[in-house]
């Protein structure tokens, strides 16, 4: 059994923190998946990679699907963008948006196109959740550790 430091340690023992400002828009996904590959090779996290690029592209396909289009263009993309937490034993991932929708696991019928993305979220990560960001918004995150 490998150790795995508690979620609440991650904040404290952050060794690195950066920033991908995205749109919602149909290559968000494309670049959101070379910035993470991109950060974890320079953080020495690279065997992370596969598995991290796949929570960010699923964590980043909700946030699109859910982001409000009753807001004007201006805030949506004010409010979404993508964080990455480098920690010494791993990774939080961080996607933002302006949806107040909760993300939420479900189990979908076997012959749904869509909805599993929590799913998937939730096999490749070791913790997975989400919080308020903002007056408007959710930042939902998962964590990968080595």
């Amino acid at each position: 059994m490998s150790y795995a430091p508690s979620v609440s340690s991650l904040w404290e023992d952050t060794t690195a923190v950066s920033r991908c400002q995205l749109t919602p828009s149909p290559e968000a996904a494309r670049r959101a998946r070379t910035f993470t590959r991109q950060a974890l090779a320079s953080w020495g996290l690279a065997d992370l990679s596969d598995d991290a690029e796949v929570v960010v592209g699923e964590l980043l396909a909700n946030a699109v699907r859910h982001t409000g289009l009753e807001r004007s263009p201006q805030e949506r993309a004010a409010a979404f963008g993508l964080w990455l937490l480098r920690h010494q034993d791993g990774l939080m991932c961080v996607v933002t948006d302006p949806s107040e929708a909760t993300p939420a696991l479900r189990q979908p019928c076997s012959n749904a196109e869509g909805g599993r993305g929590l799913q998937v979220i939730h096999s490749l990560s070791d913790h997975w959740g989400w919080s308020p960001f903002g007056p408007h918004g959710k930042a939902v995150w998962a964590i990968l550790f080595r």
